[in-house]
């Protein structure tokens, strides 16, 4: 999704702008988008939930695809299908990058064709002040990535407590693209069966996390798989015909681009 993330800094970037997207081809090719713990009530009602593992921890995923490089929630003209925007599409093309020690910097994908050489052009939205602060709706960026990074840390440790009790088991499912049949591999779910097995000391231990609302909400979206089919039969659709003003009223739109959970 991201091409070229450069540290956005007064030096780089103070006589430059930058303008907000208009639309999602930008992640097109994403079978699978990260999400944090406060988004998944409402991710879970518009999608599949599952979790990758990654480097030794593990992390929860919106499931947009069973197809690699598919994202079906994504029309050909780049409007959204879905209900529930993931929060990292929603800073696009801005995305906070690990730095020196516990450092994150925010970054900007230069090759987004969203950074504007002039700071006057329609559309244009400066990023810093005349102190070199951030400015505008480029602070409501920054205010927006930390908010989400602080989020991310809080729901790697949910997703580690959840590890330590061996509650993540493989999620077998299948995949039909023409060619018959094939197993879809790598996406994990949380194995009830080994849920209600837990001892009542390790069930507390995850109630007092606040991990059981996590946990069941996940289970619950896992009933969302039949959209991914409904999805790709209307992908179908659109490919073969320019999308109509009925379209509109067929696919729910979420073209709310504020940086908040809300």
């Amino acid at each position: 999704m991201y091409k070229s993330l450069v540290p956005v800094s007064p030096e780089r970037h103070g006589g430059k702008a930058w303008r907000g997207f208009s639309g999602y081809l930008y992640a097109a090719g994403e079978a699978v988008l990260p999400l944090c713990a406060a988004e998944l009530p409402r991710a879970a009602a518009d999608m599949p939930i599952g979790f990758l593992r990654q480097n030794d921890a593990v992390s929860p995923v919106a499931i947009c695809s069973l197809v690699p490089g598919r994202n079906f929630y994504i029309a050909p003209d780049g409007r959204w299908l879905g209900g529930y925007v993931p929060a990292i599409l929603r800073a696009y093309p801005f995305a906070l990058v690990a730095g020196d020690g516990d450092q994150r910097v925010v970054c900007i994908d230069e090759e987004s064709g969203l950074l504007l050489e002039a700071p006057d052009a329609e559309g244009a939205e400066p990023f810093f002040d005349d102190q070199n602060q951030p400015a505008g709706k480029f602070a409501q960026v920054v205010d927006f990535l930390t908010h989400l990074e602080r989020d991310r840390q809080a729901t790697a440790r949910l997703c580690a407590l959840l590890d330590s009790h061996g509650l993540f088991a493989d999620w077998p499912l299948k995949v039909d693209a023409g060619q018959g049949a094939q197993d879809v591999t790598g996406i994990l779910r949380i194995d009830e069966a080994a849920l209600n097995q837990l001892a009542d000391t390790a069930f507390l231990e995850l109630r007092k996390a606040g991990a059981l609302p996590f946990i069941y909400t996940h289970l619950l979206s896992t009933q969302r798989l039949p959209v991914l089919s409904r999805l790709a039969q209307l992908q179908n659709q659109l490919q073969q015909r320019q999308p109509s003003l009925a379209d509109a009223f067929e696919m729910p739109i979420d073209d709310d681009l504020e940086f908040n959970f809300d």
